[in-house]
Order: C-alpha cells, then structure tokens, then sequence
C-alpha cells in the first residue's frame, strides 16, 4: 500500500477547514496522514484541528506554533512526514471526488515515479475554470525533469501566448512528490524570495527525474472573494523576486544547465516586470504619483528589458498593449487601464 502525507496549513481557516479535509475522504483513503499545522490562528482553526484528529485519530497530525507564515508551517509539517509520496494542500482548498484514489492508482501503474502533477479547477463561488496543464488532456503524459525545470524557468520566445499562464506549474499544491525526493529540503521565506513554491519545486527537480502528468484529475483551487483587490505595498516585493531570480540564475549555473534555461529565465524576468507593476499600482498606502514614480524605476531596470514587446510575435493582444505602454514608459495611462482591468482579471486569465 502506498501511504500519502498531506500538509496543510492552516491559519484562520474555519470557514474552509472542514470542506477541505472532507474532500481527502479519509474514511475511504486510510493510506493517507493528514499534517495539520496551526499557525498561530486567532480564530477556530486549532479547536477545529482537534476536532479533525479526535474523529479520524491515527489520520490526523496537528502541530500548533506560533505565527511565523506558510513557508515556515509547511517546513513543520515536513518534519513529520512518513509516507512513499507527500502533497502539499492549502486550507481554502479541495480535491475533486476520487482525487486520492485515482492518483495513487496512476502512481502504481508508472512504478512510482518521482513526482506526479494533476491539472487543477480556479474555484470562483460556483463557478468553475479547468486548467488542464497540457494540452493533451485524455491521457498521461511522462515527463523528464530537464523538461519540467525548463517550463519552470520561463517560456520559450514563440511560446508566449498569453503570460498570465506562466506561473501554473509552480504552485506545490496539486503534487505528489516521492519522499525521497524531498527529504531534507525546505521552503524559503516568501519575504525572501518572490515565489517560496517556485524555489522550492527547482531546487529540488533534477535533469533525470521521471514525472507523471495525470490528467481529468482535479485540485480545486478556491480563490476567495476578498473585500477589496487591493494590498498595501510591501516594500520587500521587489527585492524578494529580484533575489529569486539571482538564486535561480545561480543555481542554473552550479547544475551547469545549457543557455535555454538563461534565454528563458530572461524571457520570465521581462514578463514578470508587468506582475510587479500590477502590484505596485494595486496597493492602497500609496499616493498615484508614488506608485509611479516606483513603478517607474522597476521597469528600467536592465533585468527586465532584455526583450521587448515585439520579440513576441505570438502574444495576445491585451498583453502587447500592455508591454508596449511598459516599453515606453507610459506609466500613467498604464496604471488608469491596469485599475479599469484589474476586477476583471480573473475573467481575463
């Protein structure tokens, strides 16, 4: 029997909690542990957790700590783990009915490769967008780790259809990762690196690794309607994915990968300078001219503009528009259509 570990954090979850760990259907999946880790919760998650491991007891971990974010509670979970395969899961979340069953049966039947990726649901109230990943969708699809770090890194030029699809494969979420495979590794700090789930998925993938792709298996990922689509800027966004792109860059270099992986890092880098302006232009603590005066000088840095709008004869429409305002420096009318779109987005992906 192949055993599961799943990895929750959890913080200020009670409204999602129960419909999260209800969807793993222990009763049915008794090859599965559950590691719930509280994170300093404010609200009902802890008594909740506690409720979960009285029901399903030897299924069930809970860890409580202080709060220190999802990369350092994801971090204690790992050091629980027992079983052939860990998955990572966020408290909003689902799995789609039979998601544990058809997996671990896929996973036999390719003698257990490294690590396997389901496509996944965007989860908006009812409504539902499938994402399937790849563009086969009725069959498996076998994969080298040289082919995975490669998507990861960034998009070939004549790839770059639509942007807004680049991180898919990123998330740890909607994985199933080979114990061996990431014993002893951790996550970084998201105040450190731009994207904690990035780093860690290429840090950990080697060139040989074998990788299943299983498709019309489904994670729901649950995007929450927030009271407002705007943040308060965090003046570490720029720095931490600055800093996650030196890292990859220079991991790059110690594996001795071969140019693509360079070209397609930079072909990221300028794509990822649209995200951040959306960012800087989408916080609430600043003024309009300080957020442009920010964005401003993010997108003269040399990193992001080693291409330019036109390098991308693919590209749709609404995005050439975009990097043709952020090419020329057109800050303000940027940031007037980035707001008129941003309630949209979801719609736009």
């Amino acid at each position: 029997m192949l055993n599961i570990d799943i990895i929750i954090p959890v913080y200020n979850a009670e409204e999602y909690l129960e419909r999260c760990i209800n969807s793993i259907d222990i009763d049915t999946n008794r090859n599965v542990t559950v590691i719930l880790v509280n994170d300093g919760s404010t609200d009902n998650s802890l008594m909740l957790c506690k409720r979960m491991k009285k029901k399903y007891k030897k299924n069930i971990k809970v860890i409580n700590q202080e709060n220190k974010g999802v990369s350092d509670a994801r971090n204690a979970g790992l050091e629980y783990v027992s079983g052939d395969y860990i998955t990572f899961m966020d408290p909003d979340d689902a799995y789609d009915i039979g998601y544990i069953k058809k997996c671990v049966q896929k996973i036999k039947k390719f003698n257990n490769p490294d690590l396997v990726i389901t496509p996944y649901k965007r989860v908006y109230g009812e409504k539902k967008i499938v994402n399937d990943l790849y563009d086969i969708t009725n069959e498996e699809i076998i994969l080298s780790g040289d082919d995975l770090l490669k998507t990861m890194y960034g998009m070939n030029i004549s790839e770059v259809v639509n942007p807004a699809i680049m991180n898919d494969l990123s998330p740890v979420w909607g994985k199933f990762y080979k114990k061996s495979l990431i014993l002893g590794k951790k996550f970084a700090d998201i105040k450190e690196v731009g994207s904690e789930d990035l780093l860690f998925n290429i840090n950990i993938l080697k060139l040989d690794n074998k990788i299943l792709y299983i498709p019309e298996c489904y994670y729901l990922y649950t995007k929450t309607n927030n009271s407002s689509i705007t943040t308060n800027f965090d003046e570490n966004l720029i720095s931490s994915w600055e800093n996650l792109f030196s890292l990859m860059k220079t991991q790059a270099k110690r594996e001795k990968y071969n140019t693509e992986y360079f070209t397609r890092l930079d072909v990221r880098q300028y794509l990822s300078k649209m995200s951040l302006v959306r960012a800087i232009y989408n916080s609430k603590n600043l003024t309009v001219k300080n957020k442009v005066s920010i964005a401003k000088k993010t997108v003269k840095n040399p990193e992001y503009n080693k291409f330019k709008y036109s390098d991308f004869p693919n590209i749709i429409s609404r995005w050439k528009i975009l990097m043709w305002l952020c090419d020329h420096e057109y800050m303000y009318v940027l940031y007037i259509i980035i707001r008129l779109l941003e309630p949209y987005k979801n719609k736009l992906k």
